[in-house]
Parts: C-alpha cells; sequence; structure tokens
C-alpha cells in the first residue's frame, strides 16, 4: 500500500509542476492573464492586509455624506453609516478569500484581447518560446496561489474547522512570502522586455 504525507513538500512539488505544465501547454499568452490577475488579487488581500477591508467600510460609511454633497446640500449634516463588514475575525479573511478568487477566475475565464487561441499539446518543437515563457508564468502562477493560501490557511486555522485531510495539506503548504517581492519584480521585468520587444504584436490576436 502506497501511502502519501498530504503534509510533505511533495504536494507542494506536484501543484507547482502541474501548473506550470499547464502553463506549458497552454501558452504564454493564456497564463499572462491568470498571472496579471492573480497579482492583483495577492497584492489587495495578501500584501496589503486588511486595507481592502479598511477601504470598503470606509467608502460605506460614507455614503450618506457622498449622497448629501450629490444633491447640494452640506455633507457635515448627514450622519455616516457603521461599517458593513464587522470588525470580527471571519468577515475580513472571507472578503479578502473572496476577492482573491473572484480575480482569478475572471483570468482564467475571461478571454482577453491578448490571449489569441491558446496553445494545445506538449510539442516542444512547436511555438517553443510561447511554451516556455508560458511554464514560467505557470510557475509563477502556482508560487503565488500556494503563498497565499497557506497565508489564509495561517489566517484562519484557529478559528476555523476544516476537514483533517484538507488541514493537513494546508498545513505543509510553504508560505513563499519573503520571496514574493523579488518574483514579481522579475516577472514585471519579463513582462516589460517582451512588451519593447515585441510591441507591435501585443495585442495581434
Amino acid at each position: 500500500m502506497i501511502t502519501i504525507d498530504l503534509g510533505s513538500s511533495i504536494v507542494t512539488y506536484a501543484v507547482l509542476f502541474l501548473i506550470a505544465a499547464n502553463g506549458f501547454s497552454r501558452g504564454f499568452r493564456y497564463m499572462l492573464s491568470i498571472a496579471i490577475f492573480e497579482t492583483i488579487g495577492y497584492l489587495l488581500t495578501v500584501q496589503a492586509g486588511d486595507f481592502l477591508t479598511g477601504l470598503v467600510n470606509r467608502f460605506y460609511s460614507n455614503l450618506p455624506k457622498l449622497a448629501t454633497f450629490a444633491i447640494g446640500r452640506d455633507p457635515s449634516s448627514a450622519d455616516a453609516w457603521g461599517p458593513v463588514i464587522p470588525d470580527n475575525f471571519q468577515s475580513p479573511l472571507l472578503l479578502r478569500v473572496l476577492v482573491f478568487v473572484a480575480l482569478l477566475a475572471v483570468g482564467i475565464g475571461y478571454a482577453w484581447p491578448w490571449e489569441g487561441k491558446p496553445l494545445t499539446g506538449f510539442d516542444f518543437n512547436k511555438d517553443r518560446p510561447l511554451r516556455l515563457l508560458g511554464g514560467l508564468a505557470g510557475l509563477y502562477v502556482g508560487v503565488l496561489g500556494i503563498s497565499a493560501a497557506a497565508t489564509f490557511w495561517r489566517d484562519a486555522s484557529q478559528a476555523v474547522d476544516f476537514p483533517p485531510l484538507l488541514a493537513a495539506a494546508l498545513s505543509g503548504l510553504p508560505n513563499f512570502l519573503p520571496i514574493i517581492p523579488s518574483i514579481m519584480a522579475s516577472f514585471g521585468i519579463l513582462l516589460l522586455i517582451i512588451i519593447i520587444i515585441r510591441f507591435d504584436r501585443v495585442w495581434k490576436p
């Protein structure tokens, strides 16, 4: 009988390999959309902590003042509303998770102009540059996703009960937080170089 330890690093390596292989198969243009929106989601929900919660609460609380200003009255005469997201543990974390998942879903599900027709298969001799860059983009997506999952799990594990197998898998995820800024900077530099070199074809299907 073969036993797989879900808390071991082999799970992390397997996830990274599968996502990188998917990027190699589908090509860089397809993975680029996912990488961009995952980066935005990571910055808003992981790197910025509870910034998003504060932003939503401030906007919601000031809606009466904005409405009063819009109709030409003194905004100070309107009372602010209370925060829409309660100041507890679960609600801000849930908002961060949902926003991250939603942005990732947009990157995966929406066909952006630069994507064109995704590649298929694993023929290394066909569209080699796009496949290699797609594999690297897939690895980047995997690292960000694992780091986000590890961060959310770290924040939720003390208050939320998960099934034992899922808890073991999440507990074994490494936290790449110390190297994420360098990885993001490298991705940004790579993207800038590609835009400069292939500027005439960036938006070509």
